[in-house]
Parts: C-alpha cells; sequence; structure tokens
C-alpha cells in the first residue's frame, strides 16, 4: 500500500445488540478492526459516522482502535439519505482536504455503501479505497479491498482479563475503558 498516498475507508456498524447499541463482542472486534488498520495506514484524520446509535457506537470503538480523537456526526450518512446526498458529501469532503491529509474513516450503513457503488459489507466490515493522491480519489481511480471482521482470539481475551460471559455483565462505557486502558 505504500506506493498510494490517499485513503477512504468505509464500514459498515456491528450488530445490534440486546441491550446495547451494537453486541458487547462487537465493540472489541470494532476497536480491532481500528487498529488493524492503524498499522496499516498513514494517520486517520477524523472519523465520520451516521447519528443513528449502532453506528455511532461502532464508530467510537474503531477511533479509539485508531488513535483518533476527531469523530464526527454527519446526517450525510444515514441510512435513510439519497445517492446524491451521499456523494455530496464525500465530493465536499475532498474538495476541502488540505495536502497533509491523507486518511478518513466512515463508518454507516449497507445503504450508503451500496449508493457509493461499493460491494456489500457485512456487519463489522471495511471497505479500504486507495489512491495515489485526492484528485485520483475524486476521479475514481482507486484500488478497493474489502476487509473482513477481525476474530477475538484468546490473547486479546487474556490481555482484557475476560471470558466472554463475564464481558456480558459489562456497560458500553466499561468495556471503552477496558480498551482504553489496554495497551495492544
Amino acid at each position: 500500500m505504500a506506493a498510494h498516498k490517499f485513503y477512504l475507508s468505509f464500514g459498515r456498524h456491528e450488530r445490534y445488540g440486546n441491550d446495547t447499541a451494537i453486541e458487547r463482542e462487537d465493540m472489541i472486534a470494532a476497536y480491532l478492526t481500528g487498529k488493524q488498520l492503524k498499522s496499516w495506514l498513514p494517520t486517520c484524520t477524523t472519523v465520520y459516522c451516521s447519528p443513528l446509535e449502532r453506528a455511532a457506537v461502532t464508530a467510537r470503538f474503531e477511533a479509539l482502535g485508531l488513535g483518533v480523537d476527531h469523530l464526527l456526526i454527519s446526517e450525510s450518512l444515514t441510512e435513510n439519505a439519497d445517492k446524491f446526498t451521499v456523494k455530496r458529501f464525500i465530493t465536499d469532503l475532498l474538495n476541502y482536504t488540505d495536502e497533509q491529509t491523507a486518511y478518513y474513516h466512515f463508518v454507516t450503513h449497507l445503504p450508503v455503501v451500496e449508493k457509493l457503488g461499493l460491494p456489500f459489507l457485512g456487519a463489522g466490515e471495511v471497505c479500504l479505497l486507495a489512491a495515489e493522491n485526492k484528485d485520483e480519489m475524486q476521479a475514481e481511480n482507486f484500488l478497493l479491498q474489502t476487509i473482513k471482521k477481525p476474530i477475538i482470539s484468546a490473547e486479546i481475551w487474556q490481555k482484557l482479563q475476560l471470558v466472554p460471559k463475564e464481558l456480558n455483565t459489562l456497560s458500553t462505557e466499561e468495556i471503552y475503558k477496558k480498551l482504553t486502558d489496554l495497551n495492544l
């Protein structure tokens, strides 16, 4: 990926939780997705997300993994946004992007991904677009890669000092704190 200099990644929100916005294990998986992207790509400037809670919570955990403090909510990324609105949002963002910015991440819904002409994404999956520069990205001259949702390994469970049954007793904030305190 070193030959490319500008990246956009579009992630689909994680699965609905019963008493949380997304499933608790998916909070950890979203964090791991962010860590994975951080290890491959330049510094992410901003994470954008839909205001719907399942997308916003997924984005918050992915942003934590990415090491991004700048999380912005956009109505243009809701599942009900029309194609023109979605494309205009991305176009405007790219038009106002400075030369130091090399990467943005988005967390949204399958209908938005489809409106952008990207491949089907399962819950928690990410579509990565890599281009030579932002002008090439706007011209849709990019390479595309689908990134599968990470599996939570036994090593991660050990580092968190948890078993899946104990995870179900924690709140979203408690899980976020555990991941914040964890230095992977």
